[in-house]
């Protein structure tokens, strides 16, 4: 269910001599309710997989690729496993779920016709502690942050969540690989959040391609 390396390199090779005009003619298709700060234990999950696939889109137009459409089935499979690296505080695309330990088994469980399919995970910090450039602990009980010129930090919006995670993806050789994959068609992508994690809150995302 994993790409094989020379096809994707190719598919970069020929997205490199497109014209910077036709890219700058990308947008974000907007999202209604992407403003909305995430809650642990109440993540909207369409919501999230909206925000995600406007971002993910949104690069693939800069490359002169076809935007990737929904797949309720590929999303509950993805957040099936968000929950499960949430539940065990672990990043790892492979799980101790019956049936559904690998990438492989995850994208057949969803039931779809697929040739294709591949994962990216990501965890990040519940609040916006990682873009802030150096931080520092105000009131740990009280979840409250301050970047190093004092200005409070909040938790990640819907919004802010996908665009800091789609750029780490696509600075990843292995994630941006499947994002840009001219094979495939479909996404989905969920999230969970672990309270325990460090700084008040770990989010553990999952994202699944197919065609």
């Amino acid at each position: 269910m994993h790409k094989a390396l020379p096809l994707a390199a190719a598919a970069i090779a020929i997205l490199i001599v497109l014209s910077p005009a036709a890219a700058s003619a990308c947008t974000r298709a907007p999202v209604a309710g992407a403003q909305a700060t995430l809650q642990p234990g109440q993540i909207n999950q369409t919501l999230l997989d909206a925000s995600i696939a406007s971002e993910v889109n949104f690069q693939r137009c800069r490359l002169g690729l076809r935007p990737l459409g929904k797949a309720p089935a590929l999303q509950r499979t993805a957040s099936e496993h968000a929950s499960w690296m949430a539940r065990k505080a672990k990043l790892s695309h492979k799980s101790t779920r019956p049936g559904r330990a690998t990438v492989k088994a995850r994208i057949l469980s969803s039931g779809l016709k697929v040739r294709r399919g591949s994962e990216n995970i990501a965890k990040v910090a519940l609040y916006k502690v990682e873009e802030a450039g150096g931080y520092r602990i105000v009131n740990a009980s009280a979840c409250q942050f301050a970047s190093r010129s004092g200005a409070p930090i909040p938790r990640h919006t819907y919004g802010s969540l996908s665009r800091y995670v789609v750029g780490l993806w696509m600075k990843s050789p292995h994630h941006r690989v499947n994002i840009v994959d001219r094979k495939v068609s479909i996404a989905g992508t969920a999230a969970a959040i672990d309270p325990r994690g460090r700084n008040c809150g770990s989010i553990y995302l999952a994202q699944n391609f197919a065609g």
